[in-house]
């Protein structure tokens, strides 16, 4: 299930800092650039006329597809109506902790197959192996992937050193690798 978050950022009239959620959308279909926009534009036109003529920039994670969204969002009419205030390719910001979040797998991972940092459903002998090598990191992922394969796994670990809860590190989710180590350091 896909859900799109919108969110105003904006500084109230008495100068206070406001970030309101304006919409929590579920997104039905592809996730295009073009069907995010449509999205977007039925939650700011639902909050009022003149909503989208605030809109600033437009915050999302390196992928193409956002780029997509911010050149629909200026084609769209209803921006058009701000006579080329609203240029594209200097409305879109990529997301600081995304990039981080990249950095930091850079720095851990190097030039590891990117693909096994995606495939951690599947696990064979060659997948463990390959983890194992990235040192540290890759232990303590093919701990946590054992002791989650099954309630037995997770009792014979806690038997041996009180592991009680493990976070899982995914290719996906921001901070859960510092979650999973975490999570080993508190047991």
């Amino acid at each position: 299930m896909a859900i799109l978050g919108i969110i105003a950022h904006f500084t109230s009239q008495s100068g206070v800092r406001m970030n309101p959620v304006l919409g929590l959308r579920l997104l039905e279909g592809s996730h295009t650039g073009a069907n995010m926009a449509e999205v977007i534009t039925e939650v700011l036109q639902f909050h009022g006329t003149g909503v989208e003529e605030k809109l600033g920039y437009v915050v999302g994670d390196n992928a193409s597809n956002n780029d997509t969204l911010v050149r629909a969002l200026s084609d769209d009419q209803v921006f058009s109506n701000r006579s080329g205030l609203y240029d594209a390719s200097q409305r879109r910001l990529r997301c600081i902790g995304h990039v981080i979040n990249l950095v930091v797998k850079a720095f851990w991972f190097g030039d590891v197959d990117r693909s096994l940092l995606h495939n951690t459903v599947v696990v064979t002998q060659d997948t463990m192996a390959h983890w194992r090598r990235m040192g540290p990191w890759g232990k303590a992922h093919n701990i946590t992937v054992y002791a989650l394969a099954s309630p037995q796994s997770r009792q014979e670990l806690k038997k041996l050193g009180g592991l009680t809860v493990l976070h899982r590190d995914n290719a996906t989710r921001w901070n859960v690798g510092y979650s999973m180590i975490q999570s080993m350091m508190r047991n």
